[in-house]
């Protein structure tokens, strides 16, 4: 057995147990792939990475929920981003650096309040019409509006509900809600309102995954910018936004979004939970 270093991450949060977390295993490049995705399993959260030696970039991300690796994913990014600025694999004083996963090169940044923030993958829009009634009988909402497959490395179907109440009282289907995604090839179904007071609040599932309920997902908001940048609700929420996401997994998670033309960029704080040695 060989030890490696390990953190638990909570993510979008700046208090313990209110955000989402992800596993981080450091030293990875020795860890055979099944090896990867058995402890994905093992540990039971929405995602597990793996950080890596990297010729390109400051490191290499190998990122894995509990049934296969993804190219990109927001929570992952950020948490381990944290993970290894805590262990000094960067240096404290680097505002700027590089994350190498499947999806490519992400660039990342470090404000002046210590949010990391990571340019996604720019979102696609994909051309594939959804059944709205089907997605209506799936989801157990009514009033559901433009909804849209989105890729941002995972691929989200995303819609808003038009009335901020049936974002909490939905009755879904969950089976169902996997069926759906494989049928229409995405991650999962994301889905948003508007509040009274133009604050973003998100809802994002992925059965198919092996997530049920994600309590905050990066790519998801980062989706739901793409959805409200192209349906012109950015007048309303602004170019630069907070998204809050958990409410329902009484979690509090807070996501900073912004949009630069057709970039979007995701990020927000960190606490480190669980730091210790994983015996492989």
């Amino acid at each position: 057995m060989h030890g490696h270093p390990f953190k638990q991450v909570d993510v979008f949060t700046s208090r313990p147990f209110f955000g989402n977390p992800v596993a981080v295993v450091f030293n990875a490049d020795d860890i055979p792939e099944n090896d990867m995705q058995r402890i994905a399993r093992w540990t039971n959260l929405s995602e597990t990475t793996f950080l890596c030696s990297s010729k390109q970039a400051d490191y290499r991300l190998r990122i894995f929920t509990p049934s296969r690796e993804l190219s990109f994913a927001g929570h992952p990014t950020i948490g381990s981003a944290h993970a290894a600025r805590e262990a000094g694999l960067i240096p404290s004083d680097r505002v700027a650096f590089t994350q190498e996963c499947l999806a490519g090169l992400i660039p990342l940044h470090v404000d002046s309040s210590e949010a990391i923030l990571a340019k996604v993958p720019r979102p696609k829009i994909l051309p594939d019409a959804i059944d709205v009634t089907q997605l209506t009988s799936v989801l157990g909402a009514p009033s559901l509006s433009e909804p849209y497959l989105i890729d941002v490395g995972p691929v989200w179907l995303v819609t808003r509900v038009e009335r901020f109440d049936m974002l909490y009282s939905m009755m879904i289907d969950l089976q169902k809600l996997a069926a759906f995604s494989r049928e229409v090839d995405a991650t999962g179904v994301t889905v948003y309102a508007i509040d009274d007071n133009c604050e973003v609040h998100v809802r994002s599932f992925a059965p198919l995954e092996g997530v049920p309920e994600d309590p905050v997902c990066g790519s998801g908001n980062a989706a739901v910018a793409a959805h409200i940048k192209l349906t012109g609700l950015h007048e309303i929420t602004g170019f630069n936004y907070t998204a809050r996401q958990g409410a329902a997994m009484k979690r509090d998670g807070h996501v900073q979004v912004g949009m630069e033309a057709d970039d979007v960029f995701i990020g927000g704080y960190c606490v480190t939970t669980v730091d210790g040695t994983i015996y492989i």
